[in-house]
């Protein structure tokens, strides 16, 4: 029986007992508490299963020894990289082995022979940007190229979007060391005809799989000729096909690339890698008609690019109103049913324009197409492949119960016979009454189709298994693959013996005996696999509860909704470029993700966790890294808002179990920046000294190494209430009118940055006066006091929004009160005074968006201007108009640091638990970006908490751009 075998009489193994073995041997972590196993339920399919527990190894030798202890106990095995598996291969009921972490190390590079052996943890763009210097790369770029680690893409046989060029990963595994289901290292490379004998001579379970796969591969030799499909592109099954007679070389390892963790673990892979292409170009071709697109693949294929990538307009309608992708769609010209991405690329600078040219030329002759975007150079490439990359995320971005969901996602035909193909595929989804969005490597027939289903009800399950039996008889009929690269998993395996016919099949099953007698790795997955519809995530059982909240939620259709909105592709798990998600850059740790914590408050908040509910104390650690960045907001594909959900715990929290005195004293800054004004200079040398700062971090926890910042007298109000008639006397008649908003952060102590923006709007000739003191509320949302904050933006909003009425845009110097005021407000409130709420967002803008417009006589500014974004500044309005703005300055080098989160969030990096994780938040890019440049560049910055930051740990004195470009104007006589 294998131990994965349901049985009522068995107890089971025994968890606790098994837990403590591990931890005692493993150095690495042993997880097996309910958040954890909540944490690794899912990955991006459709499926979720609880496993037992979690190994998190640091060595290989943690590998060996967790194999050990789980064959000696029973337990299966799945091994886990990124968690992006959009099949279900990357969950199972026994112990997770996520390799992600530590195991991710590149052990050897040999740049001559163009080799490199690396752990099975190390993620894909991480491994190139070590190799970039070499001017080599692993040129499989797959759309989760930033988080899918090189393990999980020999499993699965990841290809990538010029796999027409470069092919699937089974190309470039070289060798592989194994570790077999009886505990014995194994070295998997070429053998000749003298070394496979000897190979299979052994009486050993490396000998018994040798000797296996020589004999299936040659008794099935003619069934395997006739029945695997001709393509470019299938991973489905087991590589049998790799060892028939007359197949050059004999290597165990291509076996072990595409079994998804099912025949053996792999401690390290050595790897071939290829040189970097010098030069590339790209075309975009848009079409009226999907089926047009299909059509013209064939021709386009005829002039040999690198890559032909396609996306439809569902694909490109969700990118609407999203502030990172959005704007990637300003190539498109009018409202095109699908676009494709054409690239070339040459180490001949001119031969990929020359071929760009030449494929205009061939389109428009045979009416193929309506426009041609040319993309010639790196940067504008880059924002094409962005927003291809993203498909796969937008296309699970809808909101509500019905999800355009993977089953039927990954079929693949020949190239020719695409467009017949999708022609009937589309017929049948007419047939069910369901709509899909398309995406794309058309270039080798590759065509990702996910069908809008609600898996809620039975009838959303009945179509998914009628569309995925109906379309697996179709792939059938066009000689195609059932997966082309996602995998077969829990979503395919089903229907092996359909697609390879029952003695390949049979075949199959007896490779699985033979590497893994006991059904340790992974079972479930290839052979054996449970009914399609089995172990669902969501289905007609599931329950979503009603949870009150403070926040409205309605857009995702309630509170529960919007933890499910993370469908699991695992964008926030990225660590070299964007901002999302600070604190998994920082600690790598599933916990700490914007995945891992939707998913923990998804289970929660459906009852799945037992007694475990919303505001269980157990739920805290889970979101209390979290630094409300909100990057995920905009950064995420599907539009996850874990920022809101943290309030929103934290408010239901605090209503059950209470608040602690420094969240009291936290979330109304606002008062203590009042009296700590109007007591200064006391109240600055009181606040500054050790004393002090000593009984704050034992009485309250705020870390003594921190300066608080210094409250300052005069305030900005208090200059305005003596400088405002100057500006009421240079107002100008019908110029548009603009009122600034009085922060709390500027206002008591940086008050030359609002009085820096007021002279420069009176300099470019504005109409300006400041708004009534009044706090946004931003420290009260961010510790989840959500009844104060209601209060406050009610507050707000009754006083800008005369202002509106007047037809003023209210200008934020501070990006976190912008976003309280543009982003929070209006998900605070309700009915009459929501819609107010709505108005007055809509007549706010950051400073750089509002002085980015006018422009302004600047002296020759420094010579290098390096600039830092707020996290909620990107994450609303992006980056750009802080770009445009700084691009003003004459002869000075603008420099955009792509540095994510500064760490200090707020009051987040005071508190003394945070401080270290703060630290390395920031020093992951941000803080040596700024020591490298200290002392030739002036470091420009909007956000008050990002500056404070910067100063405590590099001692640099960052500007706001207001005070920047006052300090340039030529103009500069203010006098009355």
């Amino acid at each position: 029986m294998s131990i994965v075998d349901s049985n009522p009489d068995n107890p089971g193994p025994d968890a606790a007992a098994l837990q403590a073995a591990l931890a005692a041997q493993v150095e690495g972590e042993v997880r097996f508490d309910r958040i954890s196993q909540a944490l690794y339920s899912t990955d991006a399919s459709v499926y979720q299963i609880l496993p037992l527990g979690v190994i998190i190894p640091k060595t290989r030798d943690d590998v060996i020894r967790a194999v050990s202890l789980c064959r000696k106990f029973g337990v299966s095995i799945t091994a886990r990289g990124g968690g992006t598996s959009q099949a279900g291969q990357a969950i199972g009921a026994g112990v997770q082995l996520d390799f992600s972490k530590y195991v991710r190390k590149v052990l050897a590079l040999d740049p001559d022979a163009k080799t490199v052996r690396v752990e099975p943890g190390i993620v894909l763009d991480e491994l190139n940007a070590f190799l970039r210097p070499y001017g080599v790369w692993l040129p499989l770029d797959i759309s989760t190229s930033d988080r899918a680690t090189i393990g999980g893409m020999i499993a699965n046989n990841s290809a990538g979007t010029r796999s027409v060029v470069y092919g699937k990963t089974l190309d470039y595994v070289l060798s592989v060391t194994a570790l077999l289901s009886d505990g014995s290292i194994v070295e998997m490379s070429a053998l000749d005809t003298t070394q496979l004998d000897k190979k299979c001579r052994q009486s050993d379970v490396e000998g018994a799989c040798y000797a296996t796969v020589r004999r299936l591969a040659t008794e099935h030799a003619t069934e395997i000729q006739r029945r695997y499909p001709k393509i470019l592109r299938r991973v489905g099954g087991y590589n049998l096909d790799e060892f028939i007679p007359g197949r050059s070389g004999f290597n165990l390892s291509r076996l072990l690339v595409g079994s998804e963790g099912t025949l053996a673990i792999i401690l390290d892979a050595t790897l071939r890698l290829v040189p970097l292409p010098k030069h590339r170009a790209m075309c975009v071709v848009q079409f009226h008609d999907l089926l047009e697109s299909l059509a013209a693949t064939p021709a386009i294929l005829q002039h040999q690019p690198s890559a032909v990538e396609l996306v439809d307009r569902f694909i490109l309608d969700t990118t609407r109103g999203k502030t990172e992708f959005e704007p990637l769609r300003d190539f498109v010209q009018g409202d095109p049913a699908a676009v494709l991405f054409v690239e070339f690329i040459s180490d001949d600078p001119n031969e990929p324009r020359d071929r760009v040219t030449q494929l205009e030329i061939g389109l428009r002759n045979a009416g193929l197409g309506y426009h041609f975007h040319r993309a010639l150079e790196p940067p504008a490439q880059a924002r094409l492949w962005k927003l291809r990359q993203a498909a796969l995320g937008l296309s699970m971005s809808e909101y509500g119960d019905a999800k355009a969901i993977s089953f039927v996602e990954d079929t693949a035909v020949a190239p020719e016979r695409l467009r017949d193909y999708i022609a009937r595929f589309q017929q049948i989804l007419e047939r069910y009454e369901t709509r899909a969005g398309f995406y794309a490597h058309a270039s080798v027939g590759l065509l990702h189709v996910r069908p809008v289903v609600n898996l809620k009800e039975d009838d959303g399950v009945a179509r998914f298994q009628k569309i995925a039996e109906e379309i697996s008889d179709l792939v059938l009929e066009f000689g195609g693959a059932l997966s082309g690269e996602h995998g077969d998993g829990l979503v395919r395996s089903p229907f092996q013996k359909k697609m390879y016919g029952p003695i390949l099949y049979d075949a199959f099953c007896e490779l699985k005996r033979t590497f893994d007698p006991a059904g340790l790795f992974n079972p479930g997955k290839i052979v054996e696999a449970p009914p399609l519809t089995a172990n669902l995530r969501f289905g007609p059982r599931y329950q979503t509860r009603h949870i009150d909240t403070a926040f409205d939620f309605s857009e995702f259709g309630g509170l529960a909704q919007a933890a499910e909105q993370c469908g699991g592709v695992g964008a926030c798990r990225k660590t070299l470029s964007g901002t999302m998600c600070p604190s998994y850059m920082a600690t790598r740790d599933e916990n700490d993700s914007t995945r891992g914590r939707a998913n923990v408050l998804r289970l929660a908040i459906s009852g799945q966790l037992g007694s475990i509910g919303f505001t269980d104390p157990v739920l805290y650690p889970v979101l209390d890294l979290c630094l409300e960045c909100k990057a995920c907001k905009s950064e995420c594909p599907t539009g996850v808002d874990i920022a809101r959900l943290k309030s929103e715990l934290l408010h239901q929290y605090r209503m059950q179990h209470g608040a602690t005195l420094r969240s009291r004293l936290l979330s109304r800054v606002d008062r203590l920046a009042l009296w700590g004004s109007r007591l200064a200079p006391l109240s600055n040398w009181l606040a500054g000294s050790l004393p002090i700062r000593w009984l704050a971090d034992v009485l309250l926890g705020l870390d003594r190494r921190r300066l608080p910042p210094q409250f300052v007298r005069p305030t900005f109000l208090d200059w305005w209430s003596e400088n405002k008639n100057r500006f009421e006397r240079n107002a100008i008649g019908n110029e548009p009118a603009l009122a600034l908003f009085a922060d709390t952060f500027t206002n008591f102590h940086e008050p030359a940055i609002p009085i820096a923006a007021a002279e420069l709007a009176l300099v470019a000739g504005r109409n300006v006066t400041v708004a009534p003191r009044v706090c946004c509320g931003r420290p009260l949302i961010s510790k989840g006091f959500l009844d104060d904050a209601r209060q406050q933006a009610e507050r707000t909003v009754q006083t800008l929004l005369p202002l509106v009425e007047q037809g003023r845009s209210i200008i934020f110097v501070e990006p976190g009160c912008y976003s309280a005021v543009r982003d929070d407000h209006p998900h605070l409130l309700r009915g009459e005074l929501q819609q107010k709420a709505r108005d007055v967002a809509a007549a706010c803008l950051t400073f750089e968006e509002w002085a980015a417009q006018w422009p302004l006589r600047l002296r020759p500014g420094p010579k290098q201007v390096l600039f830092h974004a707020h996290c909620h500044q990107k994450a609303l309005v992006g980056a750009a108009p802080m770009n445009d703005l700084l691009r003003q300055i004459p002869n000075s080098e603008i420099v955009e640091l792509d540095t994510g989160c500064c760490g200090m969030a707020g009051s987040f990096g005071y508190e003394r638990e945070h401080y270290e994780l703060s630290r390395t938040v920031g020093e992951r890019k941000l803080l040596p970006a700024v020591r490298a440049a200290a002392d030739v560049a002036t470091v420009a910055v909007s956000g008050f908490s990002c500056r404070h930051q910067i100063q405590h740990f590099t001692g640099t004195a960052a500007v706001h751009p207001a005070v920047l470009l006052h300090s340039l104007l030529i103009e500069q006589d203010f006098s009355p």
